[in-house]
């Protein structure tokens, strides 16, 4: 082929192409697109798509994204609110019924000992900080009424 031909042949399908774009037809339908795997599992799109049909799909998966994003970080803070209410309503139990149980000889000292022992499994450092300040007090109030002894002696 010589140059001649070529240069005709561009100018062919370039013309084609603005004409098709005059009449409305858009490159956008001809240009395909790869679909990444994990999208085609959760939208059921074939592995290449169109540019148009790519883009108003990214669209509609990443608002879906984002909402149900929202919706769990939004269940993830509730539950920490509940989980603190929770915390706050056992240590405010164990305030109650720790002086009441404090006369009684095995579960005085036992109580305290027991809730700072759970305390430190806990994983929320200021729980624990609550905690490991209630089995210090306890262990206190139990030497005071257990005579300031050692246990076991």
């Amino acid at each position: 082929m010589n140059h001649r031909t070529v240069a005709y042949a561009f100018g062919l399908v370039m013309l084609s192409l603005a004409l098709a774009a005059c009449a409305g037809f858009d490159l956008g339908d001809i240009v395909k697109v790869k679909t990444p795997h994990e999208i085609q599992q959760t939208t059921g799109l074939s592995s290449r798509v169109s540019l148009n049909e790519a883009e108003a799909e990214y669209r509609a998966w990443f608002e879906d994204v984002q909402r149900t994003g929202a919706q769990w970080k939004a269940s993830i803070e509730r539950a920490g609110e509940i989980r603190g209410l929770l915390g706050q309503l056992t240590l405010t139990a164990l305030d109650e019924v720790g002086p009441t149980l404090a006369g009684v000889p095995i579960a005085g000292p036992a109580l305290p000992a027991l809730t700072g022992i759970v305390g430190l499994f806990i994983g929320s450092g200021r729980l624990r900080r609550e905690k490991e300040a209630s089995f210090n007090k306890g262990l206190k109030e139990g030497k005071s009424f257990g005579g300031g002894g050692s246990v076991g002696g």
